[in-house]
């Protein structure tokens, strides 16, 4: 029988002593349903019968505890077992300083903005690649990915605000921590010498050029993608979920869910 693994991240908060602001001060970047999305998501994968690990909340969300319950899953899971992670929380960027990865064109690293640190998009790469060959990966990520801050926010009220790591915010907290960034940049093997034996799809809260919102009981898209959960007919694939989250999401958000796959067979979502 299959084995399925579940770990579900949500930070309301960073540590303020990493992140900084744009005239250098702490910045906890307080947010208000990352800790439920994460709560609720450990819940849905309780009731599918997976085994919970977490969920990671705020403090407990630091590099070094996802890192390591990333490298635990790989190595328990097998061929036909299934992994389920979600993250909730700020999204942001830096610059990509390792010459051998491959070419961006705004030469910038997506992050997830973790307690401690932020994790770079390669690092994830790198630890999903320790999944067995016939491991199915799937990966629900309620944050903004995108660096890009040159466009208007429609009036929404504070809720619902961004869940993206400003841009002085992430300028600021990069430069006071440019050693640790060019060094893990430089560490971590790249996506073009990297293999990815498990089958991975990814399903992000918005495109690159938008924002994934925060909320008072859930973000947007967790929120969205709970309610369609509900219906057993959006349930019949990971394609037809994400249609259903979609439409659930209030169109003055202008935030569209994204659709990353490597190799993935579109089945039916989540099923142990």
């Amino acid at each position: 029988m299959a084995r399925g693994i579940a770990l579900n991240i949500g930070l309301n908060e960073v540590d303020p002593n990493h992140y900084r602001d744009g005239k250098g001060d702490p910045w906890p970047g307080t947010l208000a349903a990352c800790e439920n999305d994460a709560r609720d998501m450990a819940a849905l994968a309780g009731e599918l019968g997976y085994e919970v690990r977490g969920p990671l909340l705020t403090s407990a969300a630091h590099s070094t505890a996802v890192i390591e319950q990333l490298r635990t899953a790989a190595a328990d899971l097998e061929s036909g077992d299934i992994f389920f992670m979600t993250y909730s929380g700020h999204g942001g960027q830096v610059v990509n300083t390792n010459p051998d990865d491959d070419p961006e064109e705004d030469k910038l690293d997506e992050t997830w903005c973790l307690f401690d640190r932020e994790l770079l998009d390669d690092e994830l790469f790198s630890l999903l690649s320790e999944f067995r060959s016939g491991v199915r990966v799937v990966l629900f990520s309620d944050s903004c990915h995108s660096g890009t801050v040159a466009r208007g926010e429609p009036p929404l009220d504070e809720s619902a605000k961004p869940r993206q790591l400003p841009f002085d915010v992430a300028e600021a907290t990069e430069r006071a921590n440019a050693a640790l960034y060019d060094s893990l940049q430089k560490d971590t093997p790249t996506k073009r010498l990297t293999p990815m034996p498990a089958t991975v799809v990814l399903l992000s809260g918005c495109q690159d050029h938008q924002f994934s919102r925060d909320g008072r009981v859930n973000g947007a898209f967790t929120g969205a993608l709970l309610k369609a959960w509900e219906d057993a007919g959006a349930r019949r694939s990971l394609d037809t979920l994400l249609k259903a989250t979609s439409a659930g999401i209030p169109t003055q958000f202008d935030q569209t869910p994204n659709y990353s796959v490597y190799c993935f067979a579109l089945g039916p979502p989540l099923v142990v």
